[in-house]
This record gives C-alpha cells, sequence and structure tokens, in this order.
C-alpha cells in the first residue's frame, strides 16, 4: 500500500504524527510528554511541539525563528550518514536490508513486527498507543506499513531528502 492511501486512514494519521512528534520531542532535548503536566506532544519544557510542527509544515519550506524543518526532519530521520534518529535505530536493530530497500528505487522489504518494536523500543510503541488510543499492536501494525512508504517518500531519488519528507507531512497534517 501507498503512502497516500495509507494517510487517508485518521488512525494511521495519529500514530505517525505522534512518532514523528516523539522523534522530535527526543532531538529537542527529551521525549514527548504525555502526562498531564503539558500537552500532548509537549516536550519537557511545556513546548507543544504538535503545535510547532503543524506550523512550520504549513509555512514552507522554514519555520518562524530560523528554524530550519528540513535540517531538524533530517536529523530525526538519521540522513547524512548519522547513526542517530529513526534510521539509526532501525539499522542497529538488524533491519539494515530493509532500510536499504526503502531508501533505494527497487521494491520495499517487509519489516519484522518483533523487530521494529526492539528498534523503536517498547515503551515509545506504548507512548504512542496511550497517546492516540490505539493498542501497541495497532500501533506496530500501522508502523510496519507507514515507516517504509514514509522513509520511501523521503528519498525518491535513491536518496535521503528531509524535504521531501516535509512535504509529505505537510500533506498529512494539511
Amino acid at each position: 500500500m501507498d503512502l497516500q492511501q495509507l494517510l487517508k486512514n485518521p488512525m494511521t494519521q495519529q500514530i505517525i504524527l505522534a512518532l514523528v512528534t516523539k522523534l522530535i520531542g527526543g532531538k529537542l532535548g527529551g521525549a514527548a510528554a504525555t502526562n498531564g503536566s503539558a500537552p500532548a506532544g509537549a516536550a519537557p519544557g511545556g513546548i507543544d511541539i504538535g503545535s510547532i510542527l503543524g506550523g512550520m509544515l504549513g509555512g514552507g519550506g522554514s519555520g518562524g525563528g530560523g528554524i530550519d524543518l528540513g535540517k531538524i526532519l533530517g536529523g530525526v530521520l538519521g540522513g547524512g550518514g548519522s547513526n542517530s534518529g529513526l534510521l539509526g535505530q532501525l539499522g542497529a536493530a538488524g533491519l539494515g536490508d530493509q532500510l536499504q530497500s526503502w531508501i533505494g528505487t527497487g521494491p520495499n522489504q517487509p519489516v519484522d513486527a518483533a523487530k521494529l518494536t526492539e528498534a523503536l523500543g517498547p515503551d515509545t510503541v506504548n507512548d504512542i498507543a496511550a497517546q492516540t488510543g490505539a493498542t501497541p499492536e495497532q500501533v506496530t501494525d500501522t508502523l510496519q506499513q507507514a515507516i517504509p512508504a514514509l522513509v520511501n517518500e523521503a528519498s525518491p531519488n535513491g536518496q535521503l531528502d528531509p524535504a521531501a519528507l516535509q512535504s509529505t507531512l505537510a500533506k498529512l497534517l494539511g
């Protein structure tokens, strides 16, 4: 199933946004808070990352205050050869072959649910489930389809392009 088809499902949209928000929250100094002290998607300082992300995506190439969303998304994905971010987590969990198939121009290889949960961390899966009202199994099932499609979309020419991901996420938040 392609990404555009996946994004028609509201639960899929919520799960993807929760994952991106959590990853960006980690890049901003901590995991996204989901307790009563801050809005869902807020970083430890009370910043509502989901709202900021939505505003930046709607505003074009970079957000207010000189924030380069493409650079942030590149860091979240782990572009530039770094071993951090989502791609680093996936590679460290033994999903390098699948990851290369998503980035490359050939067919996308499937990802095993247990390996995906290992890569993301069970706490991340459980946090996303709690935030979206889905079960952990629903989160994993959704991300098994969505992550390969997102990475594929973010690498249209066989190389990671955060601007392509930014465009895709802008459609998601439409």
